[in-house]
């Protein structure tokens, strides 16, 4: 006897998947599957950040600014482009570590001379417009490389004008 696939009753099929998956004594009878692999992806778009990074930093050497002064950013630019870059670049810092987190990371930019005083105290004042996450974990080098390409990113936008 063959299984015709026409013949499946959907609403069978449906009950079925929603079924737990485990076996008379609560073991997985499957192995748990693997999450995909995005590291080609993740590298991609990091890549992508630091070459726009360096091209940024490379036409502001050729402008006669030197891209070593710091704090890159001394002062949030009063740009639509720059608020849509703080609001995006806030919104992944809480969404990563959370309110608390991302207000203390904001004063270890400030001390890494990345981000003035200024603007770290107008940062922080924002952070409070951003929901709570449901879970948050403390920042990676990979996170603060991208704080810093959206660092570089916002201060640009006062440069565009």
């Amino acid at each position: 006897m063959s299984l015709n696939p026409r013949r499946y009753d959907v609403r069978e099929l449906r009950r079925i998947a929603d079924a737990p998956r485990d076996g008379a004594d609560g073991a997985p009878r499957e192995r748990a599957l693997r999450r995909p692999n995005r590291n080609r992806a993740e590298q991609a778009a990091r890549s992508a950040a630091f070459t726009e990074l360096l091209q940024r930093q490379r036409g502001a050497r050729f402008d006669g600014d030197d891209p070593a002064d710091r704090p890159y950013l001394t002062a949030i630019p009063a740009s639509p482009a720059a608020e849509r870059e703080i609001g995006e670049w806030l919104g992944y810092l809480v969404d990563v570590g959370g309110h608390v987190r991302s207000r203390d990371v904001l004063s270890y930019y400030g001390e890494l001379d990345w981000v003035g005083d200024d603007a770290v105290a107008a940062l922080t004042r924002r952070l409070e417009g951003f929901d709570a996450p449901t879970r948050d974990r403390p920042f990676t080098p990979a996170d603060h490389r991208i704080s810093l390409v959206s660092i570089v990113r916002i201060a640009s936008c006062a440069s565009d004008q």
